[in-house]
C-alpha cells in the first residue's frame, strides 16, 4: 500500500505543477471595466490556443480535485 501511496503523491505533485504551468501560460483578460459585466459573454467563448489551454486547465483542476479525495481516503 505504501507504493500505491508514493505513485498516487507524485501523480498528485505532477498535476499541481501542471496545472500550475498550464494557469501561468495563459494570457490575462484585458479591461478592468469588464468587471461589472460589460464582457460576460466572453467568459466561456474560449478560442484557439486559449481554448486549448482552457480545457486542459478544466482536465487537470477536475484531475487534482479527484487525486485529492482519493489520496484522503487511502489508510496510510
Amino acid at each position: 500500500m505504501g507504493i500505491l501511496y508514493t505513485l498516487l503523491i507524485l501523480v498528485y505533485l505532477a498535476v499541481a505543477a501542471g496545472l500550475v504551468w498550464v494557469v501561468l501560460l495563459q494570457e490575462p483578460k484585458q479591461g478592468g471595466g469588464d468587471f461589472l459585466g460589460g464582457g460576460a459573454t466572453d467568459l466561456f467563448a474560449a478560442r484557439g490556443v486559449t481554448g486549448g489551454l482552457y480545457r486542459v486547465t478544466i482536465w487537470l483542476g477536475g484531475a487534482f480535485i479527484v487525486l485529492s479525495i482519493v489520496i484522503s481516503k487511502i489508510p496510510r
